[in-house]
């Protein structure tokens, strides 16, 4: 079937707006994911760091807590 000279520059049109598409907003997606990634990761670092902070903190306290309770347990012993 014959295409009109409409049909090939509508063709055309649209292979256009698809390289256009691959090349520009393709590109940028893919840096936008990359740069999300990044900053995904360096959040990670941050708070990997603040709970192993907590964690400390949190292990003092519990060492803290069974010593006092120890030494209570052992005056009312003696």
């Amino acid at each position: 079937m014959p295409k009109t000279k409409a049909e090939v520059i509508e063709i055309n049109d649209l292979a256009k707006e698809i390289e256009t598409v691959k090349d520009v907003h393709l590109a940028h997606i893919h840096d936008c994911i990359h740069r999300v990634e990044d900053e995904l990761k360096e959040n990670k670092k941050h708070f990997n760091g603040r709970l192993d902070k907590l964690d400390n903190r949190i292990f003092w306290v519990l060492g803290l807590t069974v010593t006092t309770l120890a030494g209570i347990i052992a005056n009312m012993v003696v």
